[in-house]
């Protein structure tokens, strides 16, 4: 049975908050802990991060209904249903959840302007919302419920990518979206379900053997797909599991599970003198929400040429603008000379070039048209991205990244800023104007007019008692008038 609080107890088994103990240190151990028994520390802070999280993913995922990768996939997965309930929207009514999921999870991440999480280098929310949302309309639930789930799978997320080693994990090609995000967005499907925990080491064993998503496939419409599958195997999993399904209930870290396979030589086994926990990881709180629809590797740059262009530099005067990072910042942005809206998204160069054109970078900076005109073009040569351990200017130190970006003119003058979190970082969140912004421009983007009640309601989801009944105002609210509800 679903549950709206942590579970009451199985006859013989403790389901008290009790820490959890050392000798029980396996990674699928610590994820069953936090699906079934972790107690939250900062509920009120968690509640309200996640509420921004479901606002700004749904934004994203209305903003791409009409994207070419979210209508042949709705053709695929559900070829069926009405178009106004089903395509690009991962709340409808009436249709299964894994196809909910794996719709709601594409479209969440198709224009690449979902929130990031840096210490999974992943986007949790494309994954974790569809999914979460998909099943607790099915069932019923609270708000409140969908949330603390939520909050558990961000959490998750936090755990594998310490144990998987995810720099490593991310260097070999994984696109960690998909892989971690399928086992953490297994949690809190677990979570959200009520499942016990002999149930959730299954499902976990089911989402281990399904995470899989590489990265040469970055600026094709496979990419956001994986998000899709992670959301919608999720929720297989969970659902297999509560039926009675079976897994190796230790798959995760033993020998051909989970951990080896997909970071070979740098898994902890939690064999680690210091073991990931729950609480160890449950800060910061809340992730980085993008000011740009395009790779997160790029916003800090993007904010840096928008401060220059702010301060009187422009396009034609540019000789050369080189982009120096950290190492490792360009690791995804495997575009040099696009010719796609969606190459465009995983290129320093044209989202540079574009930033400089037209000091702005919004979905519309992203279609092929805008990649391939010839002032585009003819600046990419000219931004020159590179990368070093100690930054051109400023403190030697850095955390999560930094982006220097030095622009010298054809008359030989330079200009050079720093920037080293972006706007949207979770240390330098949007405001709730910027959120709203962003929210209107999505649904404009969509040909939707803003809407003041589909804010609230989301802004407020905590307080919701039913789920189903969200979801249909949901629908309704987003679906053009001129499209008849079945």
């Amino acid at each position: 049975m679903p549950r709206e609080s942590p579970p009451s107890a199985p006859v013989g088994e403790d389901r008290t908050s009790a820490p959890l103990s050392a000798t029980a240190a396996g990674l699928t151990e610590r994820l069953t802990h936090l699906a079934t028994q972790w107690q939250d520390p900062h509920p009120v802070e968690t509640s309200q991060a996640g509420e921004r999280a479901f606002v700004d993913t749904l934004a994203c995922a209305i903003a791409a209904q009409e994207e070419p990768a979210v209508r042949i996939a709705g053709g695929a997965f559900a070829s069926g249903a009405s178009h106004s309930r089903v395509l690009g929207l991962p709340y409808a009514a009436g249709t299964d959840p894994q196809t909910i999921a794996i719709l709601g999870g594409l479209a969440a991440h198709a224009l690449d302007f979902d929130d990031v999480d840096d210490a999974t280098i992943s986007h949790p929310s494309a994954v974790l919302v569809p999914a979460l949302l998909a099943l607790s309309a099915a069932r019923d639930l609270s708000g409140q419920t969908v949330v603390d789930a939520y909050t558990r799978g961000t959490v998750a997320g936090r755990i594998i990518a310490a144990d998987i080693g995810i720099e490593r994990h991310y260097e070999l090609g994984w696109h960690s979206t998909s892989t971690i995000g399928t086992v953490a967005a297994a949690v809190a499907t677990s979570c959200l379900l009520g499942l016990d925990a002999a149930a959730t080491r299954h499902a976990l064993g089911v989402a281990g053997s399904l995470a899989a998503g590489s990265r040469q496939n970055f600026g094709t419409m496979t990419k956001p797909l994986h998000a899709g599958i992670a959301a919608s195997n999720a929720v297989l999993a969970a659902l297999l599991a509560e039926g009675g399904f079976t897994a190796d209930a230790s798959q995760l870290e033993s020998p051909l599970g989970f951990l080896a396979l997909h970071s070979p030589g740098t898994v902890s086994n939690g064999t680690a003198a210091t073991v990931t926990t729950a609480d160890s990881v449950a800060e910061p709180i809340g992730l980085n929400i993008k000011a740009y629809p395009c790779c997160y590797y790029i916003q800090a740059a993007a904010d840096a040429v928008s401060d220059l262009t702010e301060s009187g530099l422009r396009a034609e005067d540019i000789a050369t603008i080189e982009v120096c990072v950290q190492p490792g910042g360009l690791v995804p942005l495997i575009h040099h000379r696009p010719i796609t809206g969606l190459e465009g998204k995983f290129s320093m160069e044209y989202a540079i070039a574009a930033m400089l054109l037209d000091h702005e970078l919004t979905p519309q900076s992203f279609t092929d048209a805008a990649v391939n005109r010839g002032a585009a073009q003819e600046l990419i040569p000219r931004v020159v991205p590179t990368t070093s351990q100690l930054p051109p200017i400023g403190a030697a130190e850095w955390t999560d990244g930094y982006a220097v970006v030095t622009a010298t003119s054809k008359d030989g003058h330079t200009r050079t800023h720093r920037v080293d979190r972006p706007r949207g970082h979770v240390t330098r969140p949007l405001d709730e104007d910027r959120l709203r912004a962003k929210f209107d421009g999505c649904l404009a983007f969509a040909g939707l007019a803003a809407d003041d009640e589909t804010y609230s309601a989301l802004r407020r989801l905590s307080s919701r008692s039913s789920m189903a009944d969200f979801a249909q105002m949901l629908v309704a609210s987003v679906t053009p008038a001129e499209v008849a509800l079945p």
